[in-house]
């Protein structure tokens, strides 16, 4: 049985950044760890979609795990605190409820990835080209370096279109080169650029031959496109392969409020069909275990057992790193986007200053890219002259900024509204620092007993939780001593053990699916 990995939406995201987000990042670390886990009994491959969305072809591992690691490794710019700009958007093709650009978005969005990827890193090369200029002479020398992406950008578009051609080529998405940078997140290090053997030719364009009893394993954002339950289908009627998919959270299912409205429909349309395809079903968490199996249920939709697979560590270098200079601080490190509810922190803090003295209020750092949705909360911030000090903003960190961030912080916060899992909670606790966190969804799954919680919802309830954490620092200090003791945190080759023992087993089907179990995986499972 051999196990085929598909790594589509890794390949796009890299295409334009060098940093990744949680899900990407989850699978990066997994994909590395089952790459290991390869042996001839057991045989690991990689796969890509091919142009015209029905057909895998393979990819070379090594060469895409060499490139996007030594572009995550690329990234070792000096914490600084960041000013955000005066309006956070995501890329020209994903913004939401913009009627001028809404034609180009559904265009775009019609492309092949090759394609598509490439014209997006365009338009934001352009874009921010442009804003740049218009900043600032200062900033010229960022607008040179979008400038420089937006050529890249377009020889990349000409070589997606020969590969959607058939015409030959290794593939857009992962030019020789190595992987754009993003000019949207401004890449501090452009005169340092990623180094190493330019790759083989990694694609040859012919689709896969697996063998029945295969497994074609999907871990990552497979529900853009609207085509790959389709694509799923026909592999499982032509081959007889097995389909085993992760599902991370139902936010824009369960709170529309939060996501982009076409996102909203292309998962909508995405998840009833993927689901109900799926051989061995996982999750991260519980709670969205729970979220599928009242899905399912309330669509009479029949789907095997939910598998819940333990979540490793990005971080297990704990080096000791020189600290920033705005300490003492409390960390919140997440996107800046309006779920993570950076505004009750905010607000928080607000009323601290107002009631104690400064000189006991610690900095809050907000370190993570900013997000959409948040134009009314960086003006609040802007307009209070970042609380007069008090708030620090780390933009796009990199993993050695924020291991720095880690190491020094009094505590962490962690008020989300809703969480598939938790990564910063996890990895708080990794640097052996507790965290004042929502009691939502998942996040109580991820900090177990050694965080404390509060309503993300009642202000008073979190003002009393995090300044109790301030002005009591024996009490941080108890909880620090019990996460050094008794904190155990799965590794990432826990998670890929975890998947390659759950469809090995093959699947588990519920009795009586409108009621079905959840299953737990643990590290011996």
């Amino acid at each position: 049985m051999t196990i085929w990995i598909d790594i589509e939406d890794l390949l796009v995201h890299f295409y334009s950044t060098t940093r990744p987000s949680g899900i990407q990042r989850l699978c990066f670390e997994i994909y590395r760890e089952l790459a290991r886990s390869h042996t001839e009994d057991q045989p690991i491959r990689f796969v890509r979609h091919l142009p015209n969305g029905r057909d895998f072809e393979e990819i070379r591992w090594p060469d895409v795990e060499q490139h996007i690691s030594n572009a995550v490794s690329s990234q070792h710019a000096a914490v600084e605190p960041a000013a955000p700009p005066a309006a956070s958007e995501p890329s020209a093709l994903e913004l939401p409820d913009a009627p001028p650009v809404s034609s180009l978005r559904q265009w775009g969005r019609q492309l092949p990835a090759d394609v598509r990827a490439p014209v997006a890193a365009f338009v934001r090369a352009q874009t921010n080209s442009g804003q740049a200029l218009r900043a600032s002479a200062r900033m010229a020398r960022m607008a040179l370096r979008a400038q420089k992406h937006a050529a890249r950008a377009l020889l990349d578009i000409l070589k997606g279109g020969r590969r959607c051609a058939g015409l030959g080529g290794s593939g857009a998405l992962m030019p020789a080169a190595g992987p754009v940078p993003s000019p949207l997140q401004g890449p501090a290090n452009d005169d340092q650029p990623v180094t190493g053997a330019a790759p083989s030719k990694i694609v040859n364009g012919r689709p896969i031959q697996p063998e029945p009893g295969d497994i074609i394993l999907s871990i990552g954002a497979s529900w853009p496109g609207g085509y790959y339950a389709a694509m799923i289908a026909a592999a499982k009627e032509q081959y007889g392969v097995r389909f085993a998919v992760m599902i991370y959270d139902l936010i824009p299912l369960n709170w529309p409020e939060w996501a982009v409205k076409e996102l909203r429909r292309q998962f909508i349309d995405w998840l009833g069909p993927i689901i109900g395809l799926a051989d061995t079903l996982f999750t991260i968490s519980k709670a969205t275990a729970v979220d599928i199996v009242t899905f399912a249920a309330r669509e009479g939709i029949a789907i095997t057992v939910p598998r819940i697979v333990p979540i490793g560590v990005t971080f297990p270098d704990r080096t000791p790193l020189p600290p920033i200079q705005f300490q003492p601080y409390v960390l919140f490190v997440s996107t800046i986007e309006t779920r993570k509810n950076h505004i009750l922190m905010f607000r928080l803090w607000r009323r601290m200053l107002n009631n104690l003295p400064r000189e006991q209020v610690p900095n809050l750092v907000f370190a993570g890219k900013i997000g959409w949705l948040t134009q009314d909360l960086m003006a609040q911030i802007e307009n209070s002259s970042y609380l007069d000090g008090k708030l620090k903003i780390v933009e796009s960190p990199s993993d050695r900024d924020l291991a720095s961030l880690y190491q020094h912080c009094l505590f962490t916060v962690f008020p989300s509204f809703y969480e598939g899992w938790g990564l910063p909670v996890t990895e708080s606790l990794c640097f052996g620092k507790t965290v004042a966190a929502s009691n939502r969804a998942s996040v109580p799954e991820a900090g177990g007993d050694f965080c404390v919680y509060f309503d993300p919802e009642d202000m008073s309830d979190a003002y009393r939780v995090i300044t109790q954490l301030i002005l009591e620092p024996e009490r941080v200090a108890a909880l620090e001593a019990r996460i050094a003791r008794e904190f155990d945190p799965p590794s990432w080759a826990d998670s890929a053990a975890a998947i390659i023992a759950a469809v090995e087993s093959g699947p588990v089907r519920a009795a009586d699916a409108t009621a079905p179990r959840v299953g737990s995986l643990s590290r011996t499972d």
